[in-house]
């Protein structure tokens, strides 16, 4: 039998003696109706607390609630563990590298995927569309390493999303991406003419 089953009943098995209560109370006169039609509650005398009630102790519930918590963090230990594995695309990355996206509207954006050394930019909508093919040079490695110079800091990231629209963030980054293109054919005409 695999480990992992072995410990999954253990901690079924643990769970079900941990619910279990602790005491067990029973009523000796009979049901309420029937002690109310007895005596009213002028007529009875004062009655003393069961010694039971008195020697009840914290330590059960304690241990009880930290057995239980305990079992909790295990149990979201093991779930974590096991979606991180599911997750996992290829073992060493393979293949495929999702390097970036942008959302254009509902169910729209466009895609970076690298595979093997060319980079290919996706129309992604209700279908895939293939929009650039850019091969291997001056202007992938000029792509792989903006997007290697992005700070990840998700917190002014989310600050910055909120202070401009999608309609002023797709402006400045085609504007950006328009002059990065003229700049590369300004080199490529110099080289040439050199």
């Amino acid at each position: 039998m695999c480990t992992w089953k072995k410990w999954m009943r253990i901690l079924t098995i643990s769970l079900l003696f941990s619910l279990l209560p602790l005491s067990v109370v029973e009523a000796k006169e009979g049901m309420v109706y029937e002690q109310f039609e007895k005596e009213s509650p002028a007529d009875q005398p004062e009655t003393k607390a069961s010694p039971e009630l008195e020697k009840a102790s914290v330590v059960p519930y304690a241990l009880k609630f930290i057995g239980s918590f305990l079992l909790i963090l295990f149990l979201l230990f093991i779930v974590l563990k096991y979606l991180s594995k599911k997750t996992k695309m290829y073992p060493g990355g393979g293949p495929f590298h999702a390097l970036g996206g942008h959302s254009l509207g509902n169910n729209r954006s466009l895609q970076m995927v690298m595979v093997g050394d060319t980079l290919y930019l996706l129309g992604v909508a209700e279908d895939v569309n293939l929009i650039r093919t850019i091969p291997p040079g001056v202007e992938q490695r000029r792509l792989l390493e903006s997007i290697a110079e992005k700070p990840i800091d998700t917190v002014s990231k989310w600050g910055a999303g909120l202070k401009k629209t999608s309609q002023e963030k797709w402006d400045e980054l085609l504007s950006k991406q328009l002059n990065d293109v003229k700049s590369d054919a300004d080199q490529q005409k110099k080289g040439e003419t050199e």
